[in-house]
């Protein structure tokens, strides 16, 4: 496994990268256009949940006497293509939705993210196809989010180098969607989550577990997906999604 040139997918959909793209560094302001303090756009709402998520994770690393997590991402706009250090010469565009360690950016599409919204990718996703939850809503996007830059916390803490060549693609899937749990859980307690936002994440989760058993980029099942969030969404703690690397 070559680590740092390695694009994480969500729900194993075959996607490397290609040309331009709003590039942005996590920590920069953001000013909506219409001055609310309420995004608007997706683009919006994609920069403000991974800026919380960003957060969540600053204070996880502050605590752990660690240097605060520093990544990158890009909002692909509709109908274009990004360029990224994980391009295979294809292209990122309208499905993309991947951490790649080698620019250490998060790439998400605002087409993709907003047919997530909307509910127009159920019968394409490998679980909700079938019958395993659905996705729709808004946290149906974060949860993606927040699975993406789980990701990230992975390559922060040497995670794809030290594991990499022992355990399965599906183990780094199912961390980070534990580490999304967890998020979620603070997000919870602080009163800024809701019963139904926790029902959207473990549908989400459903529904882009996959079936592909015997293939290397196996993510894991709907049931295995829907489990692995909501271990870190009960625990709280992101050590609780250590067994799925180091109990592998």
């Amino acid at each position: 496994m070559t680590s740092r040139k390695r694009a994480w997918l969500l729900a194993g959909v075959a996607l490397l990268l290609g040309a331009v793209g709003a590039s942005q560094l996590l920590g920069t302001a953001q000013a909506y256009d219409d001055g609310s303090s309420e995004p608007q756009t997706m683009d919006q709402f994609l920069t403000s949940a991974t800026k919380d998520v960003d957060a969540y994770w600053t204070k996880q690393f502050e605590a752990a006497g660690l240097q605060a997590p520093r990544v990158s991402y890009d909002w692909i706009p509709a109908g274009q293509r990004v360029a990224s250090a994980c391009d295979d010469g294809s292209g990122l565009g309208d499905d993309a939705a991947a951490y790649c360690s080698g620019d250490d950016t998060i790439y998400i599409s605002q087409k993709f993210a907003s047919d997530i919204y909307d509910g127009a990718l159920n019968q394409m996703l490998p679980g909700s196809s079938q019958g395993f939850g659905k996705t729709v809503g808004d946290f149906a996007v974060a949860y993606i989010v927040a699975h993406e830059y789980g990701h990230e916390i992975q390559d922060e803490l040497g995670l794809f180098d030290q594991y990499g060549g022992q355990v399965p693609q599906m183990n780094f899937e199912l961390q980070a969607d534990c580490y999304a749990g967890t998020w979620a859980n603070s997000a919870y307690k602080e009163k800024r989550v809701s019963d139904e936002d926790v029902q959207e994440a473990l549908d989400a989760a459903l529904a882009v577990g996959d079936f592909a058993t015997d293939s290397p980029g196996h993510h894991g099942t709907p049931e295995q997906r829907e489990e692995a969030w909501n271990t870190g969404f009960q625990d709280g703690d992101p050590s609780a999604c250590n067994s799925y690397l180091t109990g592998a």
